[in-house]
């Protein structure tokens, strides 16, 4: 099988952090590229996902949440019928 040369540029320690990962993975950074180059062409079609990142008022919430998590202060249900005998209860 011959091979076809394709030169990419990249940002250099976006480079180190993917050759990391697919190091760690056991696979090759050619592997990783030929792959997505596969997926590309199968699905005509090419996805560009931005991360989530929460406002300033969610993060909050999501940090004072796993604290209390953290410290067992939270309530743990094991079916839907306790919680809502809970909700039930927290309303009187």
């Amino acid at each position: 099988m011959s091979y076809a040369v394709i030169n990419l540029k990249t940002d250099p320690k976006l480079k180190l952090k993917a050759a990391e990962v697919a190091d760690r993975l056991g696979i090759s950074l050619s592997a990783v590229l030929n792959n997505e180059l596969r997926r590309f062409t199968s699905e005509q079609s090419v996805t560009f996902e931005v991360p989530e990142v929460p406002n300033m008022v969610t993060a909050k919430e999501i940090s004072e949440s796993k604290k209390e998590i953290k410290s067992g202060n939270y309530h743990k249900f094991n079916n839907n019928n306790e919680a809502l005998q809970f909700l039930a209860n927290e309303l009187e």
